[in-house]
């Protein structure tokens, strides 16, 4: 396990310096790494017949294209004029965005895998697409909104996966991947009362009732059950992921049950609290 470890802390280190940029850093956040995902691709390519650097090189990549998505996602609308600092932010960050981009092919390029860049382009497209489904609110049931958050959050691992057939991984990036994307939702929506899951939920339960009115306590009781349901689906699928993984992904059963415990905690302090 401690290989795993330290495998993992070395790809975020590579991945940190190959993504940093000394001017942009000095305007915008340092780009985020996601551990979970760079685990899973981890896990995926431990069991694949690739040569190290290679292999490196697929994650890299991967991960650079993750960071371009995550990047241009934090691109204000709000109103910039008359506001020098804020524009310059904006601007600077939808470079930074197109400068991740041009990284991932470069990696890509230098290992000629053709096959490789369009699984990830398929990728991009296809998480570009159902976030603009999210955004625009045309989902009308449950089972196709959880399956867009599951596309946004695992489609990059996901097409790798089918690249190189492994069913398994691409169950368990998606099953893993949304839990800890809902987690995320519920817990922006008790801080701040909205949330893209909660809007969602709530356009498919009364979607004759608009956004600006409020709902009764009934109705909003319903939406949060609902978005309850939604967590307690995702929670099933990842045991049911972890016990089809192999053991030797030791790490990746771990972060599994991690995830788990921290459901389970949440449930009882949200239980206490109300």
């Amino acid at each position: 396990m401690l290989n795993i470890i330290n495998d993992v802390k070395e790809l975020r280190q590579l991945i940190k310096t190959k993504a940093h940029h000394s001017y942009l850093q000095k305007y915008i956040e340092e780009p985020f790494v996601d551990e979970d995902k760079l685990l899973l691709l981890w896990g995926l390519f431990n069991e694949l017949e690739i040569p190290d650097n290679e292999r490196n090189h697929y994650m890299l990549s991967t991960m650079l294209v993750q960071i371009a998505l995550d990047t241009h996602e934090k691109v204000s609308n709000t109103n910039v004029m008359g506001s020098p600092g804020l524009l310059k932010n904006r601007q600077l960050t939808v470079l930074a965005g197109d400068y991740y981009s041009g990284l991932y092919y470069q990696v890509l390029a230098e290992v000629g895998n053709i096959n490789m860049i369009r699984a990830l382009s398929s990728a991009v497209k296809k998480i570009n697409d159902h976030k603009i489904l999210l955004y625009q609110y045309t989902l009308n049931n449950i089972p196709d909104l959880l399956n867009s958050f599951r596309a946004v959050e695992a489609s990059l691992i996901y097409k790798i996966a089918e690249y190189y057939q492994k069913p398994v991984w691409m169950d368990g990036a998606e099953n893993l991947l949304l839990l800890k994307r809902l987690h995320r939702e519920k817990e922006q929506y008790r801080e701040t009362g909205q949330s893209l899951l909660v809007e969602g939920i709530r356009l498919i339960l009364f979607p004759h009732i608009a956004m600006e009115v409020e709902l009764s306590k009934e109705q909003l009781l319903q939406v949060e059950n609902t978005m309850d349901s939604c967590i307690e689906y995702a929670i099933q699928s990842v045991k049911q992921s972890k016990g089809e993984l192999s053991l030797a992904n030791v790490e990746l059963h771990q972060r599994m049950d991690d995830m788990l415990s921290f459901t389970e905690l949440k449930v009882n302090s949200y239980v206490k609290e109300g």
